[in-house]
């Protein structure tokens, strides 16, 4: 967009020109200089270890340019800046980089994919050289900054890997292989529905959908149009491939794997730790059994949806003792012994996958701890509202989240437990305030808009939703445990009043969003709440107090007042 608007701005100001000349005026454009370039190193060893750090920073001045009227303005824009690198000083060929405002940083992994294309050994130092281009528009000559050169040791670039990043491009979700090298990757990758993600060579490239065609699967490295990559809706196990040639990827997401032959049984995908398992039950020892997959594939003809993907067999075969590879067809696999067995498949890696047959029930331990459920739908109630997670309630204790929450919705909404889509949630049971998971077109009902208390107990599976009222009760005060003495609403969630300690509380009090309601008890000390936590033992004195409390906070300030 910078070059659209130079061109832009560079054609108002002819027109400008023009045009006042023929009143007698001449416009002029001026103040274009050479950039006074700078960086921080002059020589760079580079490492796998340092790919992702940044290992270069340049940065420059420049004049700013000035129109002859005084009446007119500078297009945004200008002049373009444009960092030109080359493994020559003449600069005979270069590759062009952009940076923000005046300022170019590297990492190790850019600045390596760099000096592979300008034709740098590895492990060699040679030298790298860099220049500011500074211009108003194709019509008038560019001026270029002074040169620097950097001495640069590159290292050899692995491209046996592909590397799918998350949508802000600094961190690896997962990696697929090329053992050729030769730009066709392929290899399982753990999803969640509709997570997005770009390709990322070795050499630094990096892929997104081509933006421009706006065709899902099909990929493009133009910065300036692509879009981040995504997966379809379901979440699973995907078996993904990608090529370079082709400029297009693949998806094939198998919802389970089937057992067949001596048994007909299914094994399940284990998200944390990425293995397949399943307990089967043979009658003889020796028993031969198949493994293969129900498959659903997506590519550019079928697109992101279900009603377009392709159904195929995703089928699995013996290589070796202990190691599994896809197949044409299913090939035999021998359970050793007769009873309760645990088959256990490994597809991580480029290959030497793996199966175990095990004899006893040994299904690997899920290890997952959610951090909080988001609340999809409670907002679509608003102006401009849609299903978005910027509701949620944090983990509290073991299986019970909770949190106060503004609810305005239309619909009703669900408790997912990732904010994306394709995850597992949660949504109303048979009746009002029991939990049940993933049942579709069955949303927690739709309050009256206001604040709540939201809790959800996944463990017993119930939910419930308490609105804040006009006051806030507080039992244990003056050792009287009922709900005579309350706080009002003087804010959003906020509660303010003075309350009378004749007697210091024996065992301190606490705070009731309801009368007679003992499940939802605030407790606290030194200015903080908790859900469930001790009593607050702040009434130390005999005297009148200021108590007030911000429930969305979870903070209190009590005062004796003098």
């Amino acid at each position: 967009m910078q070059n659209i608007k130079t061109y832009i701005g560079v054609f108002f100001l002819i027109l400008l020109a023009v045009a006042c000349e023929k009143e007698g005026d001449k416009i002029y454009l001026s103040g274009l200089e050479a950039a006074d370039l700078s960086v921080s190193g002059s020589e760079v060893v580079l490492t796998i270890e340092n790919s992702d750090l940044q290992v270069l920073s340049f940065s420059w001045e420049s004049g700013e340019l000035s129109v002859s009227n005084d009446t007119m303005g500078v297009a945004s824009g200008l002049p373009g800046m444009t960092v030109e690198v080359s493994a020559s000083s003449d600069f005979v060929q270069f590759t062009e980089l952009q940076g923000t405002g005046n300022q170019l940083a590297l990492t190790g992994a850019r600045l390596n994919a760099l000096a592979k294309d300008a034709g740098l050994q590895p492990d060699v130092a040679s030298p790298l050289y860099f220049r500011v281009r500074s211009s108003v528009g194709n019509n008038m000559e560019p001026v270029y900054s002074n040169v620097i050169s950097v001495d640069v040791t590159p290292f050899v670039i692995d491209m046996s890997k592909l590397y799918l990043l998350n949508a802000e491009q600094n961190d690896t979700l997962a990696t697929i292989y090329s053992p050729e090298e030769n730009g066709e990757y392929a290899g399982f990758v753990k999803a969640t529905g509709w997570m997005n993600f770009y390709f990322q060579e070795g050499d630094g490239v990096i892929y997104g959908n081509n933006g421009v065609s706006e065709v899902p699967f099909e990929l493009s490295t133009d910065a300036e149009t692509m879009w981040n990559c995504w997966f379809p809706a379901n979440g699973g196990h995907y078996y993904v491939t990608m090529s370079t040639a082709d400029m297009e990827w693949t998806a094939t997401w198998l919802p389970k794997i089937s057992v067949g032959g001596a048994v007909e049984d299914s094994l399940a995908f284990f998200k944390s730790q990425e293995l397949w398992a399943g307990v089967i039950e043979t009658t003889a020892a020796g028993a031969q059994v198949t493994l293969s997959s129900d498959a659903l594939l997506y590519n550019t003809d079928t697109g992101d949806t279900d009603d377009g993907a392709l159904a195929t067999t995703v089928s699995f075969a013996e290589s070796g003792s202990g190691n599994i590879v896809l197949a044409e067809t299913p090939g035999n696999f021998t359970v050793p012994s007769s009873g309760i067995n645990t088959i256990t498949l490994d597809l991580t890696g480029a290959s030497g996958w793996t199966y175990t047959i095990d004899e006893g029930e040994n299904l690997p331990q899920e290890e997952v701890v959610i951090p909080f459920l988001y609340l999809p739908g409670s907002k679509d109630g608003e102006t401009g509202g849609s299903w978005t997670f910027d509701n949620f309630i944090p983990l509290l204790n073991n299986a019970l989240y909770g949190g106060f929450v503004d609810i305005n919705s239309q619909w009703g909404f669900q408790m997912f437990t990732a904010p994306e889509w394709g995850v597992d949630y949660y949504t109303m049971g048979e009746s009002e305030g029991l939990l049940e998971m993933n049942v579709e077109n069955r949303n927690i009902p739709a309050p009256d808009p206001g604040t709540y208390w939201v809790k959800a107990d996944v463990e017993n599976m119930t939910y419930g939703l308490t609105p804040l009222g006009d006051v806030l009760y507080l039992s244990g005060l003056n050792d009287q445990w009922d709900f005579n003495t309350t706080i009002p609403k003087t804010g959003e969630g906020i509660y303010s009043g003075t309350i009378e300690v004749s007697t210091p509380s024996t065992d301190g009090f606490s705070l009731y969003l309801e009368a007679d309601n003992w499940d939802d008890k605030f407790g606290g000390s030194d200015g903080t709440l908790g859900y469930g936590w001790g009593n607050i033992t702040d009434d130390t004195e005999v005297g009148t107090y200021t108590l007030t409390v911000d429930l969305y906070n979870l903070t209190y300030e009590m005062t004796l007042n003098q």
